[in-house]
């Protein structure tokens, strides 16, 4: 379930223009599954992907890179839904958000 929320929020993202990748830290587990660049202002943001059934918890170590990045103050999230994924690229854009399926 998570995969498939995460590839259809992927191409949301890039339908917007937002350079999407998937993310993995080499020796740093916990770290958030992707890493969006917004396009003109060159935002960042980190979202963990969780499953949308609800029984995707966040992991301690998963929360404490979340905080760890927030204390950078740099944007970081937890998304369980496409409607919830909507929501952040619609607070970064400059421009208006356009929809996908």
């Amino acid at each position: 379930m998570e995969s498939k929320l995460q590839k259809k929020c992927v191409k949301l993202a890039k339908l917007n223009d937002i350079l999407v990748r998937k993310v993995h830290v080499e020796g740093r587990r916990g770290w958030p599954d992707l890493l969006l660049i917004f396009p003109i202002s060159g935002k960042t943001v980190y979202v963990e992907m969780k499953n949308p059934n609800g029984k995707g918890a966040l992991a301690k170590l998963q929360n404490r890179e979340l905080g760890r990045i927030r204390k950078q103050n740099a944007s970081a999230y937890v998304c369980q839904s496409y409607a919830r994924f909507k929501d952040i690229l619609a607070t970064h854009l400059t421009a208006g958000l356009i929809e996908g399926d």
